[in-house]
């Protein structure tokens, strides 16, 4: 299994979106909680996990997730996870998660809510 974590910062409309590329595991989900731990940190509170490129989810990534929207909803902010695919939807609504974060199908939609 191909582990390599690609992250990407970028703004959409003013929004940060951390866009990740391959595996979010145990041996990559630190460089996850990194990133989003800089956002907070800089006073970033409303950003995107883009997810559309990520082949592989696992409990430590969800664990990340989930240790993100805390983090975040502590200063009143929000997460909205843009673009899985399939597969990683299905993760995230047999475990639940996609209860507490809201699924978008693009970054668009995504921003779009966070501004509403």
């Amino acid at each position: 299994m191909n582990t390599e974590l690609i992250i990407n910062l970028r703004k959409y409309q003013d929004v940060p979106v951390v866009a990740l590329s391959g595996d979010v595991d145990s041996f990559t989900s630190k460089q996850l909680q990194k990133a989003i731990v800089e956002l907070v940190q800089t006073g970033k509170l409303q950003m995107i996990i883009n997810v559309a490129k990520v082949h592989y989810i696992d409990s430590s990534g969800l664990g990340t997730l989930i240790g993100g929207l805390r983090r975040v909803n502590a200063q009143n902010g929000r997460i909205a996870v843009a673009g899985p695919n399939s597969k990683i939807q299905k993760v995230l609504n047999i475990t639940g998660l996609s209860k507490l974060i809201t699924l978008y199908d693009s970054d668009d939609a995504a921003v779009r809510s966070l501004k509403a």
